[in-house]
């Protein structure tokens, strides 16, 4: 069976619906032609690629075309041009050999160019309009769901746990171990005896940790991004409107929010994209947003200050090291009980300060239904 990473065809679903191509289906089906230039070359003076798309977040800027940026590690805000945030060098560059390295960046590029014209339309009649539409802006929220460093985190942090469980298992009993040594004495190299191996791995195990390839990343972004569009596509979304006194949503460097609907404490229990009961919150714009449910109506919902300051308190808390706004006059909650606070002191706001947490002390978010 072809999996959707080598699948070069374009997925057609639903008759007469014309639907966008999973930018991962043709990035690692072709060898790659430099035509006698050479890819470290090319590679050293590569762009920042953003993993936050340019072309959203110039939906946020102000009238100088300029963000403003609040960044919890620096503790500070600033103005920039959306070129300034939201990406990194190589973010989606491959090292496959005979693989386009710059494949994947070219295949974004190319789904930008059909999404950023239908954002604008949904952003000026306020629908997601028909299914050719929907299916463009949830490419859009998928890609921005699947590619960003938080993400890619998180991903590691469960790859090394699986990693742990299997060297745990083989060092379990010295019959488990035998296989391990062979393998070393084979290709000639040494390995230390059972026991000190053990005893290394229960007081040292950092020193065992393994962590994914930065391809490897990228093959698991673009295998699931089909999937995800899918899954998005079985939620019902309501376009949230952001009334003219409000201040406006805000977005952030990962600017998905993914919860459970009812608010309740689910414990250990952590909302899956696929799962019943939960909600994705996505903002479009200063004046609008997408909440997407399984259940539920399909309509505009204009929202009041209150409403407006606690779905940016999510987005806020959602955020990885920056949170991006046309200016700082949007409002946000603190906590339940508490006034609303101004956009303004968010770079002093301690809970903000303290909140990026490494994704051991939160619940990772998968890919999974029940």
């Amino acid at each position: 069976m072809t999996t959707p990473i080598l699948d070069r065809r374009a997925h057609t679903h639903r008759a007469g619906v014309s639907r966008v191509a999973n930018p991962g289906d043709t990035v690692l089906s072709a060898e790659h032609e430099m035509g006698g230039r050479s890819i470290m070359a090319k590679e050293a003076n590569a762009k920042i690629q953003h993993y936050v798309p340019q072309y959203y977040l110039r939906g946020f800027v102000n009238e100088k075309r300029q963000l403003y940026v609040v960044d919890r590690p620096r503790k500070k805000f600033f103005r920039v041009p959306t070129n300034k945030v939201g990406g990194e060098q190589h973010f989606n560059l491959v090292t496959i050999p005979g693989i386009n390295p710059f494949g994947m960046e070219e295949a974004l590029s190319d789904l930008e160019s059909k999404v950023a014209p239908v954002l604008e339309q949904v952003k000026g009649r306020h629908s997601l309009g028909d299914e050719n539409d929907r299916n463009a802006i949830l490419n859009l929220v998928a890609a921005v769901t699947l590619r960003n460093p938080k993400q890619r985190e998180a991903i590691g942090e469960m790859y090394n746990e699986v990693a742990q469980a299997q060297f745990a298992q083989g060092l379990a009993t010295k019959e488990g171990y035998e296989p391990f040594l062979a393998t070393m004495k084979a290709e000639g190299r040494q390995a230390l005896p059972y026991e000190e191996m053990r005893e290394m791995f229960a007081k040292q195990p950092e020193l065992f940790k393994v962590t994914p390839s930065h391809n490897f990343h990228i093959m698991v972004e673009a295998s699931l991004h089909e999937h995800l569009v899918q899954l998005y596509e079985g939620r019902r979304w309501q376009v949230i409107v952001a009334g003219e006194d409000t201040g406006g949503f805000v977005t952030s460097d990962h600017p998905v929010c993914l919860r459970w609907a009812d608010v309740e404490d689910h414990g250990d229990l952590s909302p899956g994209f696929a799962v019943p009961g939960t909600e994705v919150i996505f903002p479009l714009s200063p004046r609008l947003a997408l909440r997407g449910r399984f259940d539920g109506e399909e309509n505009l919902v204009q929202l009041s200050k209150d409403e407006v300051a606690t779905i940016n308190s999510l987005l806020i808390s959602n955020a990885h090291n920056q949170v991006y706004a046309r200016d700082a006059l949007f409002s946000y909650m603190r906590a339940p009980g508490t006034p609303i606070a101004s956009g303004a002191t968010l770079d002093q706001d301690e809970t903000f300060l303290t909140g990026g947490k490494s994704n051991k002390e939160v619940k990772i978010i998968g890919l999974r239904s029940k």
